[in-house]
Order: C-alpha cells, then sequence, then structure tokens
C-alpha cells in the first residue's frame, strides 16, 4: 500500500529532534482539535481556536460552548498522549474515559462517560442506533471483534471507526469521541493523526452511511488518505525535497 510505503519513508528518517516532533505534534493536535468540533457545528476559527488554547482568551460573540469544547478536547488529547505512551489496549474503560473527558461541565455532564439510557436517531442518516440494552453487548463484541482482526491496521480501525458511529454509545460527543479512539489506534500503530477536515463532512458522513450498508470501503479509502496527508505534511517539515527522495528511496530498493 502506498500509505506504507511512505510510512517506511518517514521512519527511514527516524529519531527526529525533540523540537521537530513537539513543533509537528502541537500543529496536528491543534488542527484535529479545530476540525473534529467544526464538524460537531464548532464556529471557532483556527486562529480563534489557537489563541484560547495559548492564551485564554475568548472571542465576544461566541458561545461559551464552543471555547468549553475546544478545551475538553484539549485535555482529550492529553489522554490520549498518556494511552499511547503506556501502550494501553483498546477497552471500554479509555472509550469511556475520552466521552467523560469531553462532556465535563457541559449541559450533559450527568451523561458523561455513560452508555445511553435511551433510544436516539442520528441527524441526517438513515440508520437508526440499537436500543439502550443492546449497547454493552454490542460495544464487548465490537471490541472483541477488533482485538482478534488481523487485517490491515488502517483498515480495522477504519471499520471499527464505522462500527463504533453506528452503534452511537452515548447520549451526546460520539463521533468526536470516535475519532479521539480512531487516532490513538493509528498513532499506536505508528501512524499519524488522520484530521478528518470539516470541509469534507459530508463525504464522511456518506461514507459512514455506506459502512452501514455494509460497504466499508469509503470510510477506509477516506482514513487512509488523511493518513497519507498527515505523512506528507510530516515530510514537508523534515525534508521539503522528500517527494524526489521517496523515489529514489524505493527505486533503490527493488534494485538491491
Amino acid at each position: 500500500m502506498y500509505v506504507d510505503q511512505l510510512k517506511k519513508f518517514l521512519d527511514s528518517h527516524r529519531p527526529l529532534s525533540e523540537i521537530t516532533v513537539r513543533s509537528l505534534f502541537n500543529d496536528f493536535a491543534l488542527r484535529y482539535n479545530h476540525e473534529s468540533n467544526r464538524i460537531e457545528g464548532n464556529n471557532l476559527t483556527l486562529v480563534e481556536t489557537r489563541v484560547f488554547l495559548e492564551q485564554g482568551v475568548t472571542v465576544k460573540g461566541k458561545p461559551f460552548k464552543d471555547f468549553l469544547d475546544v478545551n475538553n478536547h484539549r485535555l482529550a488529547i492529553d489522554y490520549m498522549m498518556d494511552l499511547i505512551d503506556k501502550k494501553e489496549p483498546l477497552s471500554e474503560g479509555y472509550i469511556k474515559k475520552f466521552n467523560a473527558i469531553l462532556l465535563k461541565s457541559t449541559k450533559d455532564d450527568q451523561y458523561a462517560g455513560v452508555y445511553r439510557h435511551i433510544p436516539i436517531t442520528i441527524a441526517g442518516s438513515p440508520h437508526t442506533p440499537p436500543q439502550p440494552y443492546l449497547i454493552a453487548p454490542k460495544m464487548e463484541e465490537l471490541i472483541n471483534s477488533y482485538h482478534t482482526d488481523i487485517a490491515h491496521p488502517i483498515e480495522k480501525i477504519a471499520k471499527f471507526h464505522a462500527k463504533f458511529e453506528a452503534i452511537h454509545p452515548f447520549i451526546e460527543g460520539n463521533g468526536r469521541t470516535g475519532r479521539l479512539i480512531m487516532n490513538t489506534e493509528l498513532m499506536k500503530h505508528g501512524y499519524p493523526m488522520a484530521i478528518i477536515k470539516s470541509d469534507d463532512k459530508d463525504t464522511y458522513y456518506e461514507a459512514l452511511i455506506a459502512a452501514d450498508n455494509g460497504d466499508y470501503s469509503l470510510i477506509i479509502n477516506l482514513i487512509t488518505e488523511e493518513v497519507e496527508n498527515s505523512i506528507k505534511q510530516t515530510l514537508s517539515v523534515i525534508d521539503p525535497e522528500w517527494p524526489i527522495k521517496f523515489e529514489h528511496y524505493f527505486s533503490n530498493e527493488k534494485e538491491r
């Protein structure tokens, strides 16, 4: 796969300097925070998000909830990095913790990190999530199947993401929680974050609807493409001439 060629080439540049790693992470974390919240209706611009996170400055006329969601998402990313450092396996515990962090001090705080107890619908989707009594067994089955899946890491992560969103186990925050799980697992496998852009929201939702109908190719392709974009961005920072060197790298490998 092209994405694995890119990853192998990026890995050949490691170890990166601590300053470079920190700079890249801060940029990815900011854009990921912004885009993931924008998908869910947050109105802050990228600059407003950055200024708030760095300086604590809010913007007049913007809902307080938007700033709270951004701050909670920052805390969730901190928790994500802790999970990655500890190589914590995917579990219901860490999934619930993500949701609890995201909903802390919001109007849905009482439901934070707790599977929903009422039936819900997904706005704009023909799919109806399962009844509350089915959530716990379906989540257990989903996590167990993920751990036994021998497919390519990106493929199994993409399938898990689509199935998680279909279950929609929480009252609120399912999309953001699902994308945090996705990026935790990607980074545990040595890939960078996949940042699904708010401008691509319709494509993303269409891919999830297709997955509900048994076609996972769209969501797999979308996440793969975003991982490739993140690798390319990383390479552009550490070596602006990477496209030429990339071709030479694999040409030389074929000759060996």
